[in-house]
């Protein structure tokens, strides 16, 4: 009776010591804090996640230029191939035309256009998504871009002055995978 006894504790005690050792296997509760943006804005010498304009000293005729770059390398280059979009927003009450630029040393190519035929979120903030850029991975990537704000002259009427807007710029990156 006593073998039978020290067999069963036996046989609980390999059991209970298996399940443990195979959940503790599976199992984690690791904290995670990795930043999760990859590329960053050079916009001013500065490295940003986004970029917030203000379009309130432009009047009828006027242009601004802003020049900025995006880039994969903070203290070090990014280990990961990644993509990017920038993102623009704006409540477009003033009637600004904005264009975004991709700059190649002294050529520059439209890419976007911001305006009414991109969607409104929720805030009533008209939303343009740029075209998906790529960088490799573990290469110093710098890619040059120029967002052009005019306010056309042919607006200069009373119904357009004392108008408020703004521009924020945003950009949004992510690993690249296999099927991007």
């Amino acid at each position: 009776m006593k073998i039978k006894i020290l067999i069963t504790l036996f046989i609980l005690f390999i059991i209970t010591f298996t399940i443990g050792l195979t959940y503790s296997a599976f199992t984690t509760s690791a904290d995670v804090n990795i930043d999760q943006k990859i590329a960053k804005f050079v916009f001013k010498a500065n490295q940003l996640d986004h970029i917030e304009l203000e379009v309130n000293d432009l009047v009828p005729g006027d242009s601004q230029e802003y020049l900025f770059s995006i880039t994969n390398k903070e203290e070090v280059n990014s280990d990961v191939a990644l993509n990017y979009q920038i993102v623009i927003r704006t409540f477009h009450f003033m009637p600004l035309l904005i264009e975004l630029y991709k700059v190649y040393g002294d050529n520059e190519f439209l890419i976007m256009n911001c305006n009414e035929t991109y969607s409104r979120n929720s805030s009533n903030e008209l939303v343009c998504n740029s075209p998906i850029g790529e960088m490799a991975k573990n290469e110093d990537t710098t890619n040059d871009y120029k967002l052009k704000v005019s306010f056309p002259k042919e607006y200069n009427t009373e119904e357009y002055a004392n108008l408020v807007d703004f521009i924020d710029i945003e950009i949004k990156s992510w690993q690249k995978t296999e099927g991007d």
